[in-house]
């Protein structure tokens, strides 16, 4: 039984080092994706950007506002859409700022508080899993085998708290209290003498 757990100890934390060693990797291929995506709608508003150079001098509120006086609905909406595409572009910078440039950790963090998850879920339709040896995947490959170990041996304890064996082996034993006999004194019985 020891060989097995010794066995299984090892094959998780080998499973968690691989998997955990994904992390910094799907990192990459999502902050690739999210670029591909920043510069799709960059070039998207750099159209209507163009247009406010021709007839606003560049003023790209201009336009806007003139969109949003104007009478007809459908350019009302693309108002709106070009307000939400500056929204977006800016967003999606500041976001790539962060994926790009800062330590592994902020990325986690900036990515669990603001995962775009349609680019998430296509990131990981076609992840590839690789092997990289960067010392970011190394640390999350570490952590991972280290967390899987732990769990295995809080599972593989966690019957053993509540087995009626170790049930009973922790009930208070109930200690047995043999009276106490009084001995003698050598000196009992002898009459005490007084000293004068």
């Amino acid at each position: 039984m020891v060989i097995i757990k010794g066995l299984l100890d090892r094959i998780l934390f080998a499973a968690g080092v691989l998997l955990f060693m994904q992390a910094p990797h799907f990192v990459d291929q999502y902050t690739q994706r999210l670029g591909g995506f920043h510069q799709a709608q960059a070039e998207h508003l750099r159209q209507y950007q163009n247009i406010a150079n021709d007839q606003y001098g560049g003023d790209l509120e201009a336009l806007i506002s003139e969109f949003n006086a104007s009478g007809r609905e459908s350019v009302k909406q693309t108002a709106g859409t070009i307000r939400e595409n500056q929204y977006q572009v800016e967003q999606l910078k500041s976001d790539l700022q962060v994926l790009e440039h800062g330590p592994f950790f902020s990325k986690l963090v900036h990515l669990s508080l603001n995962m775009r998850y349609g680019i998430a879920k296509e990131t990981a339709r076609v992840f590839t899993p690789g092997m990289p040896f960067t010392l970011e995947a190394l640390v999350c490959g570490l952590l991972g085998g280290i967390l899987f170990s732990i769990l295995f041996y809080g599972v593989a304890k966690f019957p053993k708290l509540f087995s009626r064996d170790n049930v009973q082996n922790n009930k208070p034993i109930a200690r047995r209290i043999e009276p106490r006999v009084m001995r003698s004194h050598p000196n009992a019985g002898k009459p005490v003498s007084r000293l004068t």
